[in-house]
């Protein structure tokens, strides 16, 4: 009587545990769910403005391919001026700063070298060259984290586009910062980040 009683305690106490892991997993399943949707809607196609006319257009760092794509914006005169944060050599933008174009092109450093620094040398610069409107280019990863800081410190019309990438999934054997699931997961910490310091 009394084994039996034990055993059907055990077995219960067994069940009960199945049933926690089988709820942890299935929630544990659903949030990262949630945050895979999530993240479509605000890294891989986030809410973007169609190319307007702005007093300068800001290409964020690092600028690889966008740098060339911002030119034939200019070409196309959407901007009065090119801006260029933490121009890098290696990609040919710190050669750019130096050339001689139809528009003016305005190369700086921000400081510190983040997307918060590059809010603040946006409002800087725009106070120094009388700046109210300005475009500004980046990945599209990193648009809806960016527009957030800019909005903060910027108080002119802002206008957000994107230079889309097509990165897989994963690169193995780690994960790669060329990689959705890098930016899904930097991104999702950065915006923590924004969360808990509210400055410009």
């Amino acid at each position: 009587m009394t084994k039996t009683c034990i055993s059907e305690t055990k077995r219960a106490a067994i069940g009960r545990r199945r049933k926690l892991f089988v709820r942890t997993v299935a929630s544990g399943a659903m949030v990262v769910m949630l945050w895979a949707v999530t993240g479509v809607f605000l890294y891989v196609v986030p809410a973007v403005d169609a190319p307007r006319h702005a007093d300068v257009l800001l290409v964020l760092a690092p600028q690889g391919d966008r740098t060339r794509y911002a030119e034939q914006l200019m070409d196309l005169g959407y901007a009065g001026t090119l801006a260029i944060s933490a121009p890098q050599a290696k990609d040919g933008s710190a050669a750019l700063c130096e050339e001689k174009r139809a528009y003016r092109i305005v190369c700086f450093d921000p400081d510190p070298v983040t997307t918060q620094g590059e809010a603040r040398a946006l409002q800087s610069l725009s106070k120094e060259y009388g700046w109210k409107s300005a475009t500004v280019l980046t990945a599209q990863f990193h648009v809806t984290r960016a527009r957030v800081l800019l909005q903060r410190c910027y108080k002119g019309e802002l206008g957000m586009i994107a230079y889309r990438q097509e990165l897989p999934l994963l690169v193995f054997p780690y994960l790669g910062r060329s990689s959705w699931a890098y930016h899904y997961a930097y991104e999702t910490a950065a915006f923590v980040k924004v969360a808990l310091n509210q400055e410009c």
